[in-house]
């Protein structure tokens, strides 16, 4: 089976589709604390189960995550895009990015794009982002690309802050 994934290019990144290779990249970022805001700390083998659920999502669903890597390389730094477990709601804008990276405007360069190609190509608008409550960083993400906060949920027994993301017209 070959997937269909789109490319998408900015500035600085390229995000592309899931690859067995980003295995080492993956395996070190979930090894990371921070990587508690997306499930994290993971070993290798649970962090396989990432790399083929992202692939899985665009096999079966059309969407999915893109893996975020630096223009011209090949290591994964991140992801940005749908997430979309069979218990969420409805898909939402997810992202994580290296700890290496933070900062310097690579998420939001990432999600963006991720957000701009999900309402163009696959026509997703108006997503959430499904955020803990204590991950400040994230929420000033979510603000600084004009998402509104929402009353919280529950997800999988946690409450979720939700940040609904506008439109790419109306957030221009």
């Amino acid at each position: 089976m070959s997937l269909d994934i789109p490319v998408i290019e900015t500035d600085r990144l390229t995000l592309r589709g899931p690859r067995l290779s980003d295995h080492p990249a993956f395996c070190a970022y979930f090894a990371e604390p921070r990587s508690k805001w997306n499930g994290g700390p993971l070993g290798p083998r649970e962090v396989e189960g990432v790399i083929t659920s992202a692939a899985g999502g665009w096999a079966l669903r059309g969407y999915g995550l893109w893996f975020v890597t630096l223009k011209d390389t090949e290591t994964a730094i991140g992801f940005a895009g749908i997430f979309h477990p069979f218990d969420w709601p409805e898909p939402e804008l997810g992202y994580g990015i290296a700890a290496d990276y933070e900062g310097k405007g690579i998420a939001y360069e990432a999600v963006m794009a991720a957000r701009q190609a999900a309402e163009t190509h696959l026509g997703l608008t108006h997503l959430p982002s499904f955020i803990a409550p204590d991950n400040a960083r994230s929420q000033a993400l979510a603000l600084r690309m004009g998402a509104v906060r929402e009353p919280d949920i529950t997800l999988r027994d946690k409450v979720a802050t939700v940040y609904r993301h506008p439109t790419m017209e109306a957030a221009a």
